[in-house]
């Protein structure tokens, strides 16, 4: 597929059909995401993949969660038409975990946001490779940190 195709195709999907995902879309998938650009390469990101149902019940809360915060505290109003079934539905669930202090330079400009961009396009490379091999995905936002922080056992510092 032409790379303007591609872009113009991936879609943010809230239903998944079950299948399963292989090894090699997988692998793919996590290869993409390590050649994304970071401040002096230093690659600030890690991926937890995701698996286990029970896990999976627990991002699903903390999503839960996270969307009655947002309208209880007077937020957008199309937040409460979001479900969060897909969660237990998607075969897989990657968690992109970013350590700051491997940021760059950034911080000596006041700029110090670099992990986090990098973690950013980390993401969208993982998107696309997950369209390119005819998957869809979603980038997922709506969760406390620091409650899936726990969720996960991810140190404090990440």
């Amino acid at each position: 597929m032409e790379f303007n195709e591609l872009v113009k195709a991936r879609r943010s999907c809230r239903g998944y059909d079950g299948a399963e995902i292989t090894e090699e879309q997988l692998s793919f998938i996590l290869e993409a995401g390590q050649w994304a650009p970071s401040p002096l390469n230093l690659q600030p990101f890690e991926f937890i993949v995701i698996t286990d149902e029970n896990i999976k019940a627990q991002v699903k809360r903390i999503g839960e969660e996270a969307r009655q915060a947002v309208i209880d505290n007077g937020g957008p109003g199309w937040a409460a038409k979001y479900g969060m079934v897909f969660i237990e539905e998607a075969p897989v669930l990657i968690a992109i975990v970013v350590d700051p202090a491997k940021g760059g330079l950034g911080s000596f400009f006041g700029q110090p946001y670099g992990a986090m961009q990098a973690a950013s396009a980390c993401i969208q490379n993982m998107m696309l490779a997950a369209s390119e091999r005819g998957l869809e995905s979603l980038w997922f936002t709506f969760f406390a940190p620091e409650k899936l922080q726990e969720a996960l056992d991810i140190p404090h510092n990440l």
